[in-house]
């Protein structure tokens, strides 16, 4: 309810964007829905555009016409919601995609889980702060972080020397870890 009010409050100063941050978190998907109904319902009355900040990228899946991830506060993929779900081009995302139970597969293919643990974005490692964690990780990404560029010839941008590698290899970038297995990080 108070999410709601929030955004009818939004509606009638009649914005230019609306910021939505985690506005689905902690909500049953009853609840969840009807939130995101009004987030749609408040874009479409105001013709505002709408920022959504989530951790929930099933939330994004059903909502976002593109999606901007982030790593150590910084943007490192952003792209058409599609692309960026069936062709992600930065490690990171693919991890995250990886990390997620799927209904489309059999429930005894293990999860793909990121190893590592971030880095503190206080004491930034040199060059790509992901580095630590990536398993296409070289020397050149110990030496230089790497820009916001695009790849694969469309709007897709990513911060990888090495998305071009990611072209159609997907989440077996990560080693399987069994259902039973406790990952910590």
């Amino acid at each position: 309810m108070q999410q709601r009010v929030v955004i009818a409050t939004a509606m009638a100063n009649d914005p230019d964007i609306i910021i939505a941050d985690e506005p689905t978190t902690a909500l049953d998907v009853t609840v969840q829905a009807q939130v995101l109904e009004a987030l749609k319902t408040a874009q479409e009355r105001t013709n505002a555009a709408l920022v959504v900040i989530t951790h929930d990228l099933g939330v994004m899946a059903g909502i976002a016409d593109e999606i901007m991830i982030m790593y150590a506060g910084k943007p490192v993929e952003f792209a058409p919601t599609e692309e960026l779900f069936y062709n992600p081009r930065m490690p990171y995302t693919v991890g995250l995609l990886a990390s997620l139970p799927r209904l489309d597969t059999d429930a005894s293919e293990p999860l793909r889980p990121i190893p590592g643990s971030p880095p503190s974005v206080v004491n930034l490692p040199s060059g790509c702060p992901f580095r630590l964690r990536c398993p296409l990780a070289r020397p050149r990404c110990a030496e230089e972080e790497p820009e916001l560029r695009p790849v694969g010839g469309s709007r897709h941008l990513a911060a990888c020397h090495f998305s071009e590698e990611l072209e159609g290899r997907g989440e077996e970038i990560f080693a399987p870890v069994a259902h039973d297995t406790e990952v910590v990080g």
